[in-house]
């Protein structure tokens, strides 16, 4: 038997991976950031993209194994900005 909570997110599964989708696309957005600074020579941060790089691509995975697309769309899109990120900062 479900629990309401249970029975909610059921429900609303399509709104809920809505706005986590956008979230996340927002929150690897920020990659640019780093980018941008790495392009000008002000910062060589490479940890964080290659970390977010590598999360991704194993959510990625997942998310093509189950066919999530809320999963798969934004982690997709994290993984390139993470490698893109990540190979800029030896540049």
């Amino acid at each position: 038997m479900e629990n309401t909570l249970q029975q909610f997110l059921k429900n609303n599964e399509k709104i809920i991976g809505t706005i986590a989708s956008a979230l996340a696309i927002i929150m690897f957005a920020s990659l640019v950031e780093i980018f941008i600074s790495n392009i000008r020579g002000n910062s060589h941060i490479f940890i964080q993209p290659i970390a977010t790089a590598l999360n991704c691509f194993f959510w990625s995975l997942y998310a093509y194994g189950r066919k999530d697309w809320y999963l798969l769309v934004p982690n997709m899109l994290g993984c390139i900005l993470g490698i893109i990120t990540g190979v800029v900062a030896f540049i």
